[in-house]
């Protein structure tokens, strides 16, 4: 059984930056961050590796997820293709994993693309700190093909119906 937990970053400041991947958490995206980890650190969902996109706003959000998860900060992955690849190429990405449980931090809209291939679901939208759990009944993450993942929460901030 691999196991994947998509989160989208936290929401970012708008204004001061000249470069996107440069953009800070805005006070906002920080409390919805301590509103999400306080939902899922009951939980005990740990992972082996925490894998995020190279957007400041992203990096920030796998930092404060890494005790969640029970990972350090300094195991954290950055992956170019998480902010400018496209789906294929996370998928390609993702099949090369080792590991059973991994975290992937990265951006609308490809997160919201590659949830709905993986798993036969049709998301509304995924909001910033949103958290998207999908396990899959496979024993190499090359095994991935089209609606292979069963979700197994998908909770975000202003949701109603909590983990």
């Amino acid at each position: 059984m691999k196991y994947i937990y998509f989160i989208r970053h936290a929401k970012a400041q708008k204004e001061n930056y000249e470069q996107d991947l440069q953009r800070e958490l805005s006070s906002n995206g920080k409390d919805d961050l301590k509103t999400m980890i306080y939902r899922i650190k009951d939980l005990n969902f740990n992972a082996q590796s925490i894998i995020s996109s190279p957007a400041k706003r992203s990096i920030k959000t796998a930092q404060k997820f890494c005790k969640c998860f029970s990972l350090k900060e300094k195991d954290i992955t950055i992956e170019k293709s998480f902010y400018e690849g496209d789906v294929d190429c996370i998928l390609n990405f993702i099949k090369e994993l080792k590991e059973s449980r991994v975290v992937l931090i990265m951006h609308n809209p490809f997160l919201q693309e590659l949830c709905e291939y993986l798993a036969h679901i049709e998301l509304e939208s995924f909001p910033t700190s949103a958290i998207l759990c999908m396990r899959f009944d496979i024993q190499d993450f090359k095994e991935l093909k089209e609606h292979s993942g069963e979700v197994v929460f998908f909770d975000y901030p202003k949701s109603s119906d909590h983990i």
